[in-house]
């Protein structure tokens, strides 16, 4: 199964790319046609993997959550991965997830090809699924920040586990701030000099 990959994308073919890895083997995703990637482009997507007896698809996002959203939508009696992932592809997990917990039918019924009948249905089946947006904005914005400090010390040779302990002490001296990331990475630093 699946779940991630990164690499350059090889082609573009509709609403879909061929991302080839490092070892030289390609896949072709369904993707957004809003990423508007180009040819040579570094992609990371994650990746649901849909397998079936005569066809396996794969469709990218590049946000983890937009994923887990398609899997929700997929226990909904009606709805395939094609239509799934449209849905979040036109929407975005966070407007899905605001007009679940708002039960509103309209906005979900732009998405093309999405009948009332279907609506009324994701609305009813996944009410309770839908989360505090505030509250996941922020610890999406705090991983991004902390997965860019690992990956800026990593390329300056610190190892993972003193790169760990950086960031636990910057939290515990109330100095850690996900908004400022070049400023935690010079915080950071000086903390490496200490230790």
């Amino acid at each position: 199964m699946i779940g991630y990959i990164s690499g350059k994308v090889q082609g573009i073919i509709g609403n879909k790319v061929i991302v080839k890895l490092t070892d030289g083997l390609g896949y072709l995703v369904y993707v957004n046609e809003a990423y508007r990637f180009m040819v040579n482009e570094y992609v990371e997507l994650f990746i649901l993997h849909i397998q079936r007896e005569d066809s396996v698809d794969l469709y990218g996002f590049k946000d983890q959550k937009d994923r887990e959203w398609v899997e929700k939508l997929l226990k909904v009696s009606g709805v395939g991965p094609k239509m799934a992932a449209n849905i979040i592809y036109q929407m975005g997990w966070e407007n899905l997830s605001e007009s679940i917990k708002l039960m509103d039918s309209s906005t979900i019924q732009q998405v093309k090809g999405l009948g009332l009948k279907t609506v009324k249905k994701i609305l009813l089946e996944l009410k309770g699924s839908e989360v505090d947006i505030t509250e996941n904005t922020i610890k999406n914005a705090e991983s991004k920040t902390i997965s860019n400090f690992t990956e800026t010390l990593s390329n300056l040779g610190y190892k993972r586990s003193q790169i760990v302990n950086v960031i636990t002490r910057l939290k515990s001296d109330k100095l850690w701030d996900e908004s400022n990331l070049m400023e935690m990475v010079k915080l950071g630093l000086k903390y490496m000099s200490k230790a």
